[in-house]
């Protein structure tokens, strides 16, 4: 048995959840994000500027407001890697299955592929940014340091004097050592 913090064995179970909830998450957020500047801006409520590749455009406010929209729920979307993933090396790869399976469900919803260039242009940015963005902060999450006392360290608390002393022994190099 591995005692190691992941298997490292392939678990298609486990990263086809994965890639469902980060999905679903992605959509989820993305809708309320929208939801919201479509009531900023008084434009009606759609579907359309969530699923379709022809809504973001320079011609008009609404498609300015849902790339920002858009660029907004790619933040949110790697802190939900970040619950949902995990793992650093693994971002880039999850945010890239999320891209194009956006890609494929705004083809199928739009009726083809964009031949808007600032609609690509919006399909890049947020793939870089929650790509990079989930990997740092995944990165962030799993240099923090761990606590070898073994218990928890809540905000504002000490550590304990003892537990110093001996973290010091076992960092200094003495003259038992060969």
């Amino acid at each position: 048995m591995s005692t190691s913090f992941r298997n490292a064995s392939f678990d298609p179970l486990m990263i086809t959840a994965q890639i469902v909830a980060l999905q679903c998450t992605y959509y989820l957020s993305a809708s309320l994000v929208i939801f919201a500047i479509e009531l900023l801006i008084g434009s009606p409520v759609t579907l359309a500027h969530v699923l379709s590749n022809q809504e973001i455009r320079t011609d008009t406010v609404l498609g300015w407001a849902l790339f920002i929209a858009f660029l907004i729920n790619a933040g949110i979307g790697c802190y939900a890697q970040l619950y949902i993933v995990q793992r650093a090396k693994l971002c880039l790869d999850f945010s890239c299955t999320l891209h194009f399976l956006h890609l494929i469900i705004t083809t199928f919803f739009s009726g083809g592929l964009s031949r808007s260039f600032f609609w690509w242009f919006s399909f890049l940015c947020t793939l870089v940014l929650m790509s990079f963005g989930a990997e740092h902060i995944c990165m962030q999450k799993e240099l923090e340091p761990i606590n070898i006392t073994g218990t928890k360290k809540r905000h504002g608390s000490t550590i304990d004097p003892k537990d110093l002393v001996e973290l010091r022994g076992l960092t200094e190099v003495g003259d038992d050592v060969p």
